[in-house]
This record gives C-alpha cells, structure tokens and sequence, in this order.
C-alpha cells in the first residue's frame, strides 16, 4: 500500500512511503509524525488490508465426434474431438496454463497439448479402445503460492472399431439353368472401414455358405469337402453334403457353382461371411434352379433292300 502525507509550509511536499505486502489481512494503523525545531505533529490512520480473491479454475470438458451426425461411442474411422471451457477468477495470478495430455489404458501419454481450448484426434489415428482425455489447469505468481489451485479434470473416451462392409457381385437373385456354371465373387465389394485403404483386405477370413431357402442356418456348420450331384435324400445343396461351409472354397474370395448339382425348381441361399477378429458381415444370393430341358429323341426308319 502506499501513504501520502502532505506537509503545508511556502513549498507544499509530498512524501510517498511504500509499504510491502506481507500477507496480513485486516485493519492495520498507520502512525505518521511530522516535527521541526519548533514543534511536531503526529497522524495516525487505520488501513484494511483485504484478501485478493483467488478461485480454483473452473474446467469443463465436452468430447464430440469430428463428423456431427456422429455419436458416442466413437468409431475409429472418424476421430474425436475435446472442447474445454475455462473460468478463472484469481487476482493473484499472473500466468494461466492449460495442459492437455491424451492417455491410453496403460496409462501411457500418447500426445500432449499446451494452453490451447481444444485437443483434436484425427480420423483413423487410434485403433480401437479407452483412452483418457486430462487437462490440467495451473495458476501462476512471482509472489504467490497458488501450487493449491492447480485442477486436474478427466474425460474417458471409447473408440470402436469401424463396420466391415460386403456385398456379392452381381444380383441378389439368380434365376439359373441347369447345369451352368456361376461365379460368384465378393472381393471388390468388402472393406473394412477401419482402415483408410479399401484394398486392404488384411485380417480377413473369406467363407462361403450354402443351404436350401427352407432350411435354418445351424449354429455351427459342417464342411462341405465335395461336390456330391443331388441324390434326392436329404436337403441341403447337394444332396447327401447337405448344408454347410463351402470347405472347397474356404479361403478364396470367387466361388465357382454349377447348377448341375443342385435340384431343380429349388431355391438356395448362397451366403458369403466375412470374418476380422470380433466382427463380421454378410452377404446372401438366392439361385432358383430352373427344370432341365427335356431330352429330344428322334427315331428315323432306315429301309435296307
């Protein structure tokens, strides 16, 4: 605080007396005696020291993801981003700090970002998991120890794996002859959306399925090893193989059939099920197996004289 006194005489003086603060609140009186040869006088004046305010930071933190039609849980493919509100009300400080620190569920700090508002994660930069969004916000004086007014806030953010994707080639529906061979295929049309390139077919398990439209899908499903021609004894697609996992075309992205060894005037479901560690997709055919054209015969008469 700082003490005027005025000295009344031919030259009016002013003498300035500066107090330190020295971190006593209240009322404090302060004496001031002035004196020459002739006699002296004495002032005195009470001074309230008031506390300055000082507040812990206010932070909130909101997480959203980068695409707006987008809401939590966040898929990998489209990245996140943190928004913090701050509210500081310190007189005391001089200096505001805002740390970000983006951690992983070890615990390890994956990036860091200083006096900023926002922490952005970028589409396909994390895979799948927990992950923690700290921000820690420090008061600052060359005077004062506000060390106690230092707020560390917390927000858990989940990030999922994206969608796989497929289709088959061609129609849903296939109205096929007898015996004609088909090919169908479902490489073109299969993406796994957690990663950027869509030729990247790593990690996937490719599995083609048959059964007759009127039958259920099993809960496990037998290989079939061989094509067997219907034999007329059970269902399935052909015949005694009955329905199943395609183990001729385990592994291969095409699947080759002939109608040949289906039945007639029956429907099949063709389905392909693609695999990648917890998650799958699936695609279905229907084929109709029309009647086999009736064989002509033709008799000619030869007479031999």
């Amino acid at each position: 605080m700082l003490l005027f006194v005025k000295q009344m005489s031919s030259t009016d003086t002013v003498i300035t007396r500066e107090y330190t603060y020295d971190g006593n609140y209240g009322v404090h009186t302060v004496t001031v005696r002035g004196f020459n040869l002739a006699n002296n006088d004495t002032l005195s004046a009470n001074v309230d020291v008031l506390e300055w305010p000082c507040q812990s930071p206010n932070v909130t933190v909101h997480v959203a993801c980068l695409s707006t039609s987008v809401s939590t849980p966040i898929e990998n493919r489209y990245g996140f981003i943190a928004t913090a509100t701050f509210a500081v009300d310190c007189m005391k400080s001089e200096q505001f700090t805002a740390r970000w620190e983006l951690l992983d569920s070890d615990q390890s700090v994956l990036s860091t970002l200083t006096n900023a508002t926002q922490l952005i994660s970028e589409p396909y930069a994390l895979p799948a998991g927990s992950y923690v969004v700290s921000v820690t916000a420090s008061l600052w004086s060359s005077y004062f120890n506000l060390s106690d007014k230092t707020v560390v806030v917390t927000t858990c953010v989940n990030v999922t794996w994206s969608d796989i994707l497929t289709e088959i080639d061609g129609s849903s529906f296939i109205n096929a002859t007898f015996n004609e061979t088909f090919q169908l295929s479902a490489y073109n049309l299969t993406y796994d959306l957690s990663i950027q390139s869509p030729t990247d077919k790593s990690g996937m398990i490719p599995e083609w399925r048959c059964k007759r439209s009127n039958e259920m899908w099993p809960a496990q499903l037998p290989n079939q090893t061989d094509l067997i021609p219907y034999s007329g004894t059970n269902g399935g697609c052909f015949g005694d193989a009955g329905l199943g996992v395609l183990g001729f075309a385990a592994g291969l992205w095409d699947l080759n059939i002939d109608t040949g060894y289906l039945e007639p005037l029956i429907s099949y479901d063709i389905q392909f099920v693609v695999q990648k560690d917890q998650r799958s997709a699936y695609a279905d055919v229907s084929f109709y197996v029309q009647q086999p054209l009736a064989p002509v015969v033709v008799v000619r008469s030869v007479t031999y004289c």
